[in-house]
């Protein structure tokens, strides 16, 4: 791995990895409506969706948001949804029956659109943008006047102790399995921070809210495996090669983590989410 983050293998390897994992997210996570994905529902509230909108989904994925968005649309509406991977747009295109919609394989920090959108809603993305600054302007820039953006993003470490009960036991044995810079699912987890990165590209009349959703893992076995083939599905690789020795130290160390959260043996994680909105 590259001692200085690059970007470019960041996208290449995100691309990769959601390709690979997309049907197991869509199946276990998006579709099911269970855990931060209740925020679906909250997202697309706040973005006061109106039947004859034009609405751009950035980082669509499997299209869960969308699906969500295309039933409150007309005739005169139309949605656009953009990821950079080809498999989950493809899960998205089978999940929706609407005509007005099309899902196009694009790159969000380089948005190529002539027209202008009335509404844009990004859900679990923005976190995960190397330059979320780009992604911010470039959308304002196709908005139109008195646009409005809903995005969602999950929390701090604190409050999304399913990421952090193994991610803080592998950093402590593995502290260099990330490289400097890399962005994370908690990078915009406070709210200041949230707010001055989406006020920094020009947008006003900012509202954030934190809804605190529940999640249900099973027992630690069970979040384990979960975990690794979805949130850990990229460093995997890399933590087996550390040998058997480092991976039941990060194991026996990250169940010794979730005790707070066991109760009847079944694991049951709070979840925290922002979603803000705002105005061009």
């Amino acid at each position: 791995m590259s001692s200085k983050f690059n970007p470019i293998e960041f996208k290449i390897n995100t691309r990769t990895n959601w390709n690979t994992g997309a049907s197991q997210y869509y199946n276990n996570w998006a579709n099911s409506d269970v855990g931060p994905f209740k925020s679906t529902k909250e997202l697309v509230k706040a973005a006061e969706i109106k039947p004859d909108d034009s609405v751009l989904d950035v980082a669509c994925g499997t299209g869960v948001v969308s699906k969500e968005i295309s039933c409150l649309l007309g005739n005169s509406g139309n949605l656009v949804g953009i990821d950079i991977s080809r498999v989950a747009l493809g899960i998205a295109k089978k999940s929706i029956q609407f005509r007005n919609v099309d899902f196009i394989e694009m790159d969000a920090e380089n948005l190529g659109f002539h027209a202008k959108f009335d509404k844009i809603v990004c859900q679990y993305g923005l976190m995960f943008f190397p330059d979320a600054y780009k992604v911010l302007k470039s959308i304002s820039s196709i908005m139109k006047k008195d646009g409005k953006i809903a995005i969602a993003v999950h929390g701090t470490q604190t409050g999304v102790p399913y990421v952090s009960c193994i991610m803080k036991s592998i950093l402590h044995h593995i502290p260099d399995i990330r490289v400097k810079g890399t962005p994370t699912v908690h990078r915009f987890g406070d709210p200041k921070d949230l707010k001055k990165e989406i006020s920094a590209a020009g947008f006003t009349d900012i509202k954030i809210k934190k809804f605190t959703f529940t999640y249900h893992t099973g027992n630690f076995e069970e979040y384990w495996e979960d975990y690794m083939n979805s949130t850990a599905n990229s460093i995997w690789p890399k933590i087996k090669t550390k040998g058997i020795e480092i991976v039941n130290a990060i194991k026996k160390e990250a169940e010794q983590n979730t005790s707070p959260f066991i109760k009847n043996e079944q694991i049951e994680f709070p979840w925290n989410v922002l979603i803000a909105t705002a105005y061009k």
